[in-house]
């Protein structure tokens, strides 16, 4: 959890930037967590299609569907600096069918 800037004790600019960077820090970390739920939800999917004898979506697109969803949260935390993905494939339990498409992007149905 981010903790809150003591405004007490810094002078009105140092409150504004501070409290700007509290906000940014705050938006980085809810984004990261709708990243890793949306890629939660997408193996889940994955997880009932596998465990429903006849189910009636096509399988193939929901392992990109995961796959393109575990990208987007590799770019992301790319993109913010932490550079340590290797432990994703672990803490999502990310099958090695969706890791193997990761960042693959072919033509749409």
């Amino acid at each position: 959890m981010l903790k809150a800037p003591d405004l007490r004790r810094l002078s009105r600019g140092e409150v504004t930037i501070d409290a700007f960077a509290y906000e940014a820090a705050s938006e980085t970390a809810a984004a990261l967590g709708r990243a890793g739920r949306k890629l939660e939800a997408a193996l889940a999917a994955l997880e009932r299609h596998d465990a429903t004898p006849g189910a009636n979506r096509d399988r193939d697109e929901l392992v990109q569907e995961a796959a393109d969803c575990a990208w987007a949260l590799f770019i992301q935390r790319d993109f913010l600096g932490l550079k340590s993905d290797h432990h994703l494939a672990g803490t999502y339990r990310i099958p090695r069918e969706v890791m193997v498409r990761v960042g693959i992007v072919g033509a749409r149905r």
